[in-house]
């Protein structure tokens, strides 16, 4: 597990889902590296969500440009999390979540 990557991942301003999918893939992260490769169910057992949540969640993260992923037919995708990106901090909504994609929800 990878500190540096587990506590860039707290910092950001993100709600559920996203959230604990970044700090789940940060935990999987090795060293004082970046890539990770943990299947859909590990994720989706590690934070409770369905797998189909993971999925949206992760294409969330890639569209916010915090996540890099790589798919590889016939194994796990490769996932780089882009440790330079840096919390919102002028907005002081520690809250604010990635933009959403799809269906409006209330």
């Amino acid at each position: 597990m990878s500190i540096l990557a587990r506590d860039w991942a707290y910092r950001q301003a993100l709600r559920a889902p996203e959230k604990p999918v970044l700090v789940a893939l940060a935990e999987h992260v090795g060293g004082a590296g970046r890539e990770c490769w943990p299947s859909l169910a590990r994720l989706a057992l590690m934070t409770g969500y369905s797998e189909r949540t993971v999925r949206r969640a992760l294409r969330a993260l890639e569209s916010a440009g915090l996540v890099r992923i790589e798919r590889r037919p016939g194994r796990p995708a490769l996932y780089s999390l882009n440790l330079s990106t840096t919390p919102d901090r002028e907005s002081g909504d520690p809250g604010q979540s990635v933009p959403r994609t799809g269906k409006n929800r209330k």
